[in-house]
């Protein structure tokens, strides 16, 4: 897809370059901040918002500024307007190894409400912002490091969730509203190695299809299993359920926290070999639940596939399932015969679409363009580490 002439312009220098621009690596909320090009900068200044939550629920608004969620109008990464409330997931879903900053912004006197397995149910008027930030290198994450892309959001009006997609400017000093996608081409080193990608924003089109179960839209990651570990919002690390609890944000939240279902938290450093054999299960079944499971379950757009990854199905007495033994659908697999060759990860279709990056044989198919090295070797210690099944023979 063509780039528009602004993306163009950012993306035509180096992206160590474009961390210099206002919203990229200049300058904290609070000032005015050199927008890298010479021009001036007074826009990039934060100062008192108020969500504009009339216009939230009614208008495809041109500028992400219109709605005032965020202080600094440069800046989607921190400083929320009041209601506003920073989370992270504990695995998070993997997208080109980007930085991603989200807020939940429920509207005054009222409150999501607890489910045990899936995503809260947000009263009418929630928005649910995901920015998409790119660092030159994955070793110096943070603002001043790096190019916000995309500020994607979940708004829940009156007829149900909507997709609106925002592309950063290439002064970024604000995101446009587009609906046709984008794809841009770039760079970014991981572990000293540099690649090369083509860092895919998605229409609402698509956003459908990882979001939509039984045809109804719906968020995927604000479920209990993912928000049950600690954030730092600001006096120290605390859990998050108990955060939005508090926050006047969530109601419901059982009392008894050991019965919350709690994903482990995995992180591109997690040191996959310090995994305790007992919990590898539980951490490969959350990674599989965030990538995979928002399709791969009934209801999902992959529901017709013989490979089921969602968190509540039980693994131990549903191998089959989970494509132990079984093959694909509609996927040769070449020279493999199984989705999950337990005690095989080489083997397993599975592993060979995870590190596939052609559209036709990847998996996911969307939302990325490199491969989860990290999420690869987690899965693949899992299915190694499985008694083999005589099934597959």
């Amino acid at each position: 897809m063509n780039l528009r002439p602004s993306l163009s312009l950012l993306f035509a220098v180096p992206l160590s370059l474009a961390l210099t621009a206002c919203g990229g690596g200049g300058g904290g909320s609070g000032e005015s901040t050199d927008n890298g090009n010479g021009n001036g900068s007074s826009v990039c200044v934060a100062g008192t918002t108020t969500v504009q939550w009339d216009k939230l629920l009614t208008e495809n608004a041109a500028k992400l500024s219109d709605y005032q969620l965020f202080a600094n109008p440069c800046d989607a990464t921190d400083n929320p307007s009041p209601r506003g409330v920073p989370y992270t997931l504990s695995t998070p879903l993997f997208t080109d190894y980007a930085s991603k900053y989200r807020f939940v912004f429920v509207p005054d006197d009222t409150t999501a409400t607890y489910s045990a397995d899936a995503a809260f149910s947000f009263p009418v008027g929630t928005v649910i912002t995901k920015t998409f930030s790119l660092p030159s290198d994955t070793s110096e994450r943070g603002f001043e490091h790096e190019t916000q892309i995309e500020t994607r959001l979940l708004i829940h009006r009156a007829t149900g969730w909507v997709a609106l997609p925002y592309v950063w400017n290439a002064d970024h000093t604000d995101a446009a509203l587009d609906l046709n996608g984008e794809q841009i081409s770039t760079e970014l080193t991981h572990k000293e190695t540099t690649y090369a990608l083509d860092y895919g924003v998605p229409d609402p089109q698509k956003c459908k299809r990882c979001h939509q179960s039984d045809g109804i839209f719906t968020p995927i990651g604000p479920k209990a299993r993912f928000l049950n570990s600690e954030y730092d919002y600001g006096s120290g690390p605390e859990n998050q359920l108990q955060h939005w609890l508090a926050a006047g944000i969530l109601s419901g939240v059982p009392a008894d926290a050991a019965s919350i279902d709690e994903v482990p938290v995995f992180t591109d450093n997690t040191d996959i070999s310090a995994i305790p054999p007992s919990q590898l299960q539980t951490y490969a079944k959350g990674w599989m639940d965030i990538n995979c499971g928002h399709c791969h379950r009934p209801g999902g757009d992959a529901s017709n596939t013989n490979f089921h990854a969602y968190w509540e199905l039980d693994f131990d007495t549903n191998h089959n399932a989970h494509g132990v033994c079984q093959k694909p659908i509609s996927y040769g697999g070449g020279t493999l015969s199984w989705i999950i060759y337990p005690g095989n990860a080489d083997e397993s279709i599975m592993i060979q679409r995870m590190s596939a990056t052609e559209g036709g044989d990847r998996m996911p198919p969307l939302g990325r363009d490199l491969v989860h090295g990290e999420g690869v070797e987690l899965v693949k210690a899992w299915i190694n580490s499985l008694a083999d099944n005589p099934a597959c023979h």
